[in-house]
């Protein structure tokens, strides 16, 4: 029987049944709410034997997509752990499952990455034997799961240039929405209800944005990790002339609201992204562009109040931290004494934030928010799952790189280039990235590009050699 052809038709007896189950339900739901829970996978085992397989994992697909951005303001009210994207991993897979057009030879392209993912996930669930707290290593091991089932998802999805086109386009969607929100925010000091600066209240923080997300440093890397994918679609829309004023009045926003939120490494990442952009896309003109926007820029930097606020918040975000910055190399200098004492095997999937909360209190603190996190997502996982884990995590970096210098990619784009180097800091400026989908998403992303580029180039030269061969049979 071929799932995907399958259509479920409801007799006169099947009608009265799922009459009378629901009217049951909602019977007995008035009586206890959680029997209301049952119409769920009721209304699911419907819409998977009525529609195509294929259609609706589709669709799967494009809503994990969006709500993988949206996070916990896709969740139950008042349980923002419990939200639309976990929900939708499980069925995704359930549908994958029963769908027969599945061919696992299709992702063959993708096997280094496969053997690093499942490397790192495997690491992570043994180092469980030797954890002190087991469920702080599950939730580690379910984020590593979550981590790896994005990259699958991205591998087996964008197959195409139009997938990775209408991916695109939603990214820039997203982006956009985001710089709205953003400007409202530093204008308005109004933030969205699960931002940290509703929480955290500080000299700034009232007009710091921080978006869709948490906090202010989560927003500026999110901006600019998005912001490469962003900006090469704008430069290569069809109205070539909208797309370059759609693209410097995005990129004049994206450096104000970066800059808004003080994040040190997402204005260095920012601006080196946008430079590097720039020069790609104008080369020669660029320099000439250059010479003529600067006076005027330079102007209004040093002689408005706008540009004075712009250069004095710069000023103040590499400067006015000393104090982090002598924080961040003592937990380093503990992350790695705690490796080092773990015989470089780890002490266990996420146990690593209670143990250097442990030595910086001087003592061990049994409650559940009783942690600190390393801010440094390498020496985390070396204390974490050791060396080996680290190696296989590591891998998937390396192995991205090594194929976009060596396929000539860079001659084309600095796209991928730039989402490895932005998530690169990120890795050391964020307090956690584990939990962090969009940037592995992305990651995962600039991996499809590189390996369309690979594809196209495979079929040229299959095309060139069919071409020489027909030649030289004509010729014999």
């Amino acid at each position: 029987m071929n799932t995907n052809k399958y259509s479920f038709s409801l007799t006169s007896f099947q009608k009265v049944l799922v009459t009378i189950l629901l009217l049951s339900i909602g019977v007995l739901g008035a009586i206890q709410p959680v029997f209301y829970a049952a119409i769920v996978p009721i209304t699911l085992f419907f819409i998977i034997t009525k529609l195509n397989l294929c259609d609706l994992l589709v669709s799967i697909w494009w809503t994990i997509v969006i709500a993988l951005f949206f996070g916990a303001y896709l969740s139950v009210p008042g349980l923002e752990s419990i939200y639309l994207f976990r929900f939708l991993l499980p069925m995704h897979l359930v549908v994958l499952l029963l769908n027969q057009d599945f061919k696992i030879s299709q992702l063959s392209r993708y096997r280094p990455y496969f053997i690093f993912l499942i490397l790192y996930l495997l690491t992570s669930l043994i180092s469980l034997f030797w954890a002190d707290s087991i469920p702080l290593g599950f939730r580690y091991c379910y984020f590593v799961f979550e981590i790896c089932y994005l990259f699958f998802l991205c591998f087996y999805h964008l197959d195409s240039k139009k997938q990775m086109k209408c991916l695109t386009q939603i990214i820039t969607i997203i982006f956009m929405g985001s710089l709205v929100l953003g400007m409202f925010e530093i204008l308005t000091g109004w933030h969205m209800r699960l931002s940290a600066s509703n929480v955290y209240i500080t000299t700034t923080s009232k007009y710091q944005p921080t978006g869709i997300l948490y906090n202010t440093n989560d927003f500026a890397l999110f901006l600019t990790i998005l912001y490469p994918v962003v900006a090469h679609y704008l430069l290569h829309m069809k109205k070539l002339r909208t797309g370059i004023m759609l693209y410097a009045v995005a990129t004049l926003l994206t450096a104000y609201v970066i800059i808004s939120t003080y994040s040190r490494i997402g204005m260095l990442a920012f601006g080196i992204s946008a430079v590097i952009i720039f020069f790609y896309r104008f080369r020669k003109q660029g320099l000439a562009i250059v010479f003529m926007v600067f006076p005027v820029g330079f102007l209004l930097l040093i002689f408005t109040s706008f540009g004075e606020k712009m250069i004095a918040i710069v000023h103040s975000a590499f400067t006015d931290k000393s104090t982090s910055t002598l924080a961040r190399e003592n937990l380093y200098t503990l992350l790695f004494r705690i490796a080092k004492e773990s015989n470089f095997l780890g002490i266990g999937a996420g146990n690593v934030p209670k143990k250097l909360n442990a030595l910086l209190l001087g003592y061990n603190d049994d409650a559940a928010d009783a942690y600190t996190t390393g801010h440094n997502f390498w020496l985390e996982t070396l204390g974490n799952i050791g060396f080996i884990g680290l190696l296989s995590c590591g891998m998937i970096f390396a192995w991205f790189i090594y194929q976009l210098l060596g396929s000539g990619y860079l001659k084309f784009s600095p796209t991928p280039l730039l989402i490895w180097m932005t998530f690169i800091g990120a890795s050391i400026a964020l307090s956690t990235i584990l939990e962090k989908r969009f940037l592995w998403f992305i990651l995962a992303m600039g991996i499809c590009m590189l390996q369309e580029r690979l594809k196209e180039d495979k079929r040229s030269e299959s095309n060139r050699q069919n071409k020489k061969t027909n030649t030289n049979y004509r010729g014999w």
